[in-house]
């Protein structure tokens, strides 16, 4: 049979709390029992003392002996009573009928009985002296207060009521504990089963559920972490909804001029003009060049890019071969660079990856700078790192907009669109590739009025 968390969880609780009831009835019992022997020996002890007093002062006023408790026995008799009985007694109390006195022997100096008398079943027996002017006039006989009292059927009657009133306690004290058991466990499992209930619908593909709660517990830090998770979910299967979107118009893009322009030659409207082939060329260039780039994003994602780290690369050689791929294009475009950086420290790093961000930033820079524009490398270090600063001119990119250009194809509408080519996959492998070297990459408004992207990358001392 199964038992579902609800059940485990009050059962859990009920039994702890049958556990704690009990343990407490014991305790009770327990002090109880020790406590009322307590106060039976200190009753025994003012009655024995009573009694002692009562004794003396007659033995020393009456001629200093016994003879008038032998002559009288009524007075030892009317001396236990009186010891013994309530000095509050009521009338009403008196016409009852009273328990039989303790028993209780007076001994001579010789041992011998004067007065009183003990069972032969009384064993531990105490004895209490009589001392007159430092001398022993007699002994004061009784059975120890646990054994003899005890067995007073008033003493035993009140021990049963309190076992039995003790009991019941416990029997109403687990019947509470079951009902706040039943109350606390429902309470409890109240923001699992939200939980559960969210769970279900998520993976059902509704990344819009939420969990509203005021707990501020760890249920409510869970249920603050599913709403988290939920709302991660939806964003990524909206940037995954907007990424086939966007693979779906890039890609249809130089499919459609393709076949536009095949359907042309195959009509004869067009001639296959060495103008003509080379466009389509281009196309195909571009085609595969998104896939191309599509492919190694998809690597870099799931940590497959391979890399070929080397312990000891320069920097600035590889921003200075970079810069001369691209200097004639950079020249007729109108933008004038500015190139800082030597003696750097080395670096641990994969030289052609390395190459392939600085080509892809300074491309960027080429394809969205205005002319005549502005472009400057400064390459800077401290302790544990090197810094790169890539500042291009105007047109910039808005402050919002600057920390997505490292999403996969995105692009500003507003200045750097595919008017200008691309597919937007650039900025984003960039950044994968410099995560990979343990760096960091941020996008900055520029000095030059364009986008400042700033890249750390840690030096081989420091890994």
């Amino acid at each position: 049979m199964r038992f579902n968390l609800f059940f485990k969880l009050f059962l859990a609780i009920l039994a702890t709390s049958i556990l704690v009831v009990l343990a407490m009835g014991f305790a009770v019992r327990w002090s109880f029992e020790r406590g009322f022997v307590n106060y039976i020996q200190e009753r025994e002890q003012q009655r024995i003392e009573s009694l002692s007093s009562l004794l003396l002062e007659d033995y020393v006023n009456l001629g200093g002996n016994w003879n008038f408790i032998q002559e009288s026995r009524t007075w030892w008799w009317r001396a236990l009573r009186a010891t013994t009985e309530p000095q509050s007694s009521s009338d009403t109390q008196r016409k009852h009928r009273l328990p039989p006195p303790p028993r209780t022997a007076l001994l001579n100096e010789k041992g011998e009985i004067i007065a009183g008398g003990l069972s032969r079943h009384d064993n531990d027996l105490q004895h209490y002296p009589l001392i007159v002017d430092g001398e022993t006039v007699a002994t004061l006989v009784a059975p120890t207060p646990k054994t003899h009292f005890l067995d007073a059927n008033a003493e035993q009657r009140f021990q049963s009521q309190q076992l039995s009133a003790t009991w019941s306690i416990v029997a109403l004290c687990v019947l509470l504990a079951a009902l706040v058991s039943y109350a606390l466990a429902r309470r409890l499992l109240l923001p699992i089963r939200r939980i559960g209930h969210a769970t279900h619908q998520l993976a059902a593909g509704d990344y819009t559920t939420r969990i509203i709660t005021d707990n501020t517990d760890e249920l409510g830090q869970l249920a603050a972490d599913f709403n988290a998770l939920a709302g991660a979910l939806e964003t990524h299967e909206k940037l995954r909804m907007a990424l086939v979107a966007d693979i779906s118009h890039e890609l249809r893009t130089p499919l459609a001029i393709l076949q536009g322009e095949i359907e042309a030659l195959l009509d004869g409207l067009r001639q296959p003009t060495p103008e003509t082939l080379q466009s389509l060329k281009q196309e195909v260039v571009h085609l595969n060049q998104l896939i191309n780039d599509l492919y190694v994003l998809s690597l870099a994602d799931a940590g497959a890019l391979q890399y070929d780290f080397d312990d000891s690369v320069d920097l600035c050689p590889i921003v200075h071969r970079c810069y001369s791929s691209l200097q004639d294009r950079l020249n007729a475009a109108g933008i004038t660079t500015e190139i800082q950086c030597a003696h750097m420290p080395l670096i641990r790093a994969d030289g052609l990856r390395l190459t392939q961000v600085f080509t892809n930033i300074l491309e960027n820079s080429l394809r969205y700078t205005d002319a005549p524009g502005q472009l400057r490398v400064d390459v800077s270090h401290d302790a544990r790192q090197l810094c790169i600063n890539i500042d291009d001119s105007a047109p910039g990119v808005p402050p919002e907009d600057q920390e997505r250009i490292f999403e996969r194809l995105y692009r500003v509408d507003a200045s750097r669109n595919r008017a200008h080519g691309g597919a937007g996959l650039g900025l984003a492998l960039c950044q994968r590739i410099i995560h990979a070297h343990g760096g960091n990459i941020e996008a900055h408004p520029s000095r030059l009025g364009g986008l400042q992207l700033r890249i750390y990358l840690p030096l081989a001392t420091q890994l």
